[in-house]
């Protein structure tokens, strides 16, 4: 991370940002030209020292104004050749100067032979460099961009240079945009559109080189952040990625294990840790024991999977693969299923699955069964909603775009009225059906002369309201309606709760929507983001309405420049600044939502891309279930989502699970256990109850399992009780780990401080599942 860290880029000198893109044409010239015209007009001192339009009069326009110093000129084979002027740059000393396409290579005779070189020699005379690179030519990554495009990469820029950045962002744009633009002549001739469609612009490439995008500067993210004094704030992992450690002993159930967390770790995109913990020190190991270990290392290697070995020295196995996972901010620990169910004294000694199963925080626990499913190969299930499915909403004639950040003042709004001055350029018939501009000048101001639809007055309380008019846009009947604040709650009197189901009534209609949201607003994301910020955000949108969108845009911009445009007052009003500063906009907090953000998008991304890849081949008939098991208490809403995120990105189809100890249920009760069944729903999983067998709540789920052919049951956290005799009585969980041998059981961590024994009786049960009145 660059040495100025919390400081807005130019406001130090040597200052490096770097502002990464998919390909050709996704603006980050222009991005940057627009950027270094707002430095100019905060009192900046900014220069231009290489900028190529490539005759693209939009951004060409973004020039005037802005201070262009002379080029190098330099004669090679009877050819001249212009590049930076590295004198001229000194010579002036701007504080900021713009270079264009970082992984150029500089003609013969030039200081340097690379561009990026001329950038790292002008950092260290103190000057700040603002530059741009697509994502293929960065070394390490290009590897991987060529296996997409089939094309190879010949100019690259080195890791180092993107690590020695002070701020990194990506200019992300969709294939549909990008394509648009290359016909549109915004990109190339017209003579090669026809030629770059076919090959380097196929929306296969660009949708693989834009995932690599999001993912890098995602990663990058992450390490910053966990690198920064901001990221003790938090406890336990931060960032939707997940991070799987696979702990393994015997030779044997290792390599299944390992294969296991391999696959795991494939489709959740995550990385992989294979810890063993060794009893005696490898020296001393027999010839035998010393060829497995070696073997399972080069497995681990063979996947990529970093290999972790951990002397034991009198300690409890569980406490150190609860000290590793916490040391490496792992998500998921995955353990195989203890030796055998016989061996009581194994159960209850040293039993590592069970310690972190009670003891393990902020990560989760994947205890693999040794048994194959019923059916494990698993099978079409025709008529029920899997997660590939299209889901539980119908084809609507609009579309929907959806422009998504990580908080407020990222630039949605903004960003939307830019692009519909444009679409309306080309002929498309743009109003406003709603924007808010929170007193941002620079937002109002972009709303121009768009019409704007008047919005509906609804008294209430004696008080006035104003809301979305949704029958004037329906008679209005525009091609594209502007609404903003996707997750707003309409005032009561409207004739929708919400305003995403306006949105999806207006797509009925066959109007095409944009809209912006936050990322926090995303239902499942709900725990994650409480975790992070420790804010409850109440307002919140389901994912399947994500889903609807044709185009998902994220609009990314760094904590720095968020924070300066805080204090700047172009966020928040003046007396609300520095709340927001010691609160929500830490550094901290933003930062992992900015991650959030990223990974989501390269998430939906990737599912686009698989969506497309079935079309072409066929669906895949395999449908793998999973089980949640909760109660109807608070809780269990967070392990609905948990479950949903993991059936989601396995394309699973999900089941959630109420064992009933009672017959009789209060009116408290009953409205708890209808919120439980109204959000399984909104995933589009299959709620059921099941009266619990002679009271056992562990053979009822076992059962059902067996019934429904599951693969994975996913439970909350039992809670640690206080007293010998206490600890030793037996929780469902514990009669599931022993009988479900043909499940992995997945346990959610509570990711709290453990409350003490009387505060668990007076507010929650004991028991994971039942639900008792």
């Amino acid at each position: 991370m660059g040495p100025n860290t919390g400081y807005p880029f130019g406001s130090h000198p040597g200052q490096l940002k770097i502002l990464i893109g998919a390909a050709p044409g996704v603006g980050k010239t222009y991005t940057m030209l627009r950027e270094a015209a707002s430095m100019k007009e905060r009192g900046v001192d900014i220069a231009i020292g290489y900028v190529d339009v490539h005759d693209r009069p939009e951004t060409a326009r973004q020039l005037e104004g802005l201070e262009i110093l002379p080029r190098k000129k330099i004669r090679f084979h009877n050819r001249v050749f212009e590049e930076v002027h590295l004198d001229a740059i000194i010579e002036r000393n701007p504080a900021v100067v713009v270079i264009d396409e970082l992984a150029h290579s500089n003609a013969p005779g030039s200081l340097f032979p690379k561009r990026y070189m001329d950038v790292e020699y002008l950092l260290d005379q103190g000057i700040s460099v603002l530059t741009a690179v697509n994502v293929q030519h960065i070394e390490g990554i290009h590897e991987e961009a060529e296996a997409i495009t089939k094309i190879r990469v010949r100019e690259l820029v080195p890791e180092s240079v993107i690590k020695r950045a002070d701020e990194v962002s990506v200019i992300d744009v969709t294939p549909e945009t990008l394509r648009q633009r290359l016909r549109d002549g915004s990109i190339y001739p017209n003579d090669k559109v026809h030629h770059a469609l076919r090959n380097f612009f196929r929306k296969s490439n660009l949708s693989g080189l834009r995932e690599l995008a999001l993912r890098m500067v995602a990663e990058d993210v992450d390490e910053r952040l966990q690198r920064s004094y901001a990221r003790r704030k938090i406890p336990g992992p931060v960032g939707a990625k997940e991070v799987i450690m696979v702990c393994v002993n015997h030779y044997a159930r290792a390599v299944q294990l390992i294969q296991r967390g391999h696959r795991m770790a494939i489709r959740m995109k995550a990385d992989m840790y294979v810890l063993t913990i060794s009893n005696t020190a490898e020296n001393l190991l027999s010839e035998r024991e010393q060829s497995n270990l070696q073997k399972l290392r080069e497995l681990a290697e063979q996947i990529e999977a970093l290999w972790i070995v951990e002397p034991r020295n009198d300690r409890r196995i569980g406490a150190i693969v609860s000290e590793v996972a916490e040391k490496l901010n792992v998500t998921q620990v995955v353990i195989g299923q203890p030796l055998s169910r016989r061996k009581r004294r194994y159960f209850w000694r040293d039993n590592p699955v069970r310690y972190l199963l009670r003891n393990l925080r902020y990560t989760d626990l994947r205890i693999v069964g040794w048994r194959d499913a019923p059916g494990s190969n698993f099978r079409v299930v025709k008529g029920v909603w899997g997660q590939s499915d299209p889901g539980p909403y119908p084809r609507l004639r609009g579309r929907l775009t959806i422009y998504i950040g990580a908080a407020p003042g990222v630039g949605k709004t903004y960003k939307m009225l830019n692009d519909a001055h444009d679409w309306r350029v080309r002929g498309w018939d743009v109003v406003i059906g709603l924007i808010e501009t929170h007193g941002r000048s620079e937002t109002a101001q972009q709303i121009g002369d768009l019409e704007v639809v008047p919005r509906r007055r609804i008294e209430l309380g004696g008080r006035f309201y104003e809301e979305m008019d949704v029958d004037a846009i329906v008679k209005r009947k525009p091609s594209i309606v502007l609404v903003d604040e996707l997750a707003h709650t309409n005032v009561p009197g409207c004739i929708r709760d919400k305003r995403y189901q306006d949105i999806e009534y207006l797509l009925e209609q066959g109007i095409n929507v944009v809209t912006a949201v936050n990322v926090q607003h995303l239902e499942s994301l709900h725990d994650k983001v409480e975790h992070i910020t420790g804010i409850k955000v109440r307002e919140r949108i389901p994912d399947w309405f994500m889903k609807l969108a044709r185009e998902v845009k994220l609009i990314d911009v760094t904590p720095e420049t968020l924070q300066h445009r805080l204090v700047k007052g172009r966020v928040y009003a003046r007396d609300k600044i520095e709340s927001a500063l010691d609160n929500f906009f830490q550094t901290a907090n933003l930062a992992a939502l900015r991650e959030l953000a990223l990974l989501e998008v390269a998430d939906d991304v990737d599912q686009r891309m698989h969506r497309a890849r079935e079309e072409g081949f066929g669906p895949d008939t395999a449908c793998e279930r999973i089980l949640v098991c909760v109660n109807h208490r608070p809780h269990s809403e967070k392990l609905i989502r948990r479950g949903w995120r993991i059936a989601d990105r396995l394309k699973a189809e999900l089941w959630v699970l109420v064992v009933l100890a009672d017959e009789s249920m209060t009116k408290q009760d009953e409205r708890d256990m209808a919120k439980i069944q109204e959000l399984s729903e909104q995933f589009g999983a299959h709620f059921i109850t099941r009266p619990a067998v002679g009271q056992n709540i562990g053979l009822t789920i076992v059962r059902t399992a067996e019934e429904l052919q599951v693969s994975q049951l996913v439970a909350g956290q039992p809670f640690t009780q206080k007293g010998w005799i206490a600890r030793m009585k037996k929780n469902p969980l514990d009669y599931v780990l022993e009988n479900a041998v043909f499940v992995d059981l997945h346990i959610v961590a509570c990711e709290r401080d453990r409350p003490s024994l009387e505060a668990v009786e007076q507010s929650l049960p004991l028991n994971p599942f039942v639900n008792r009145t």
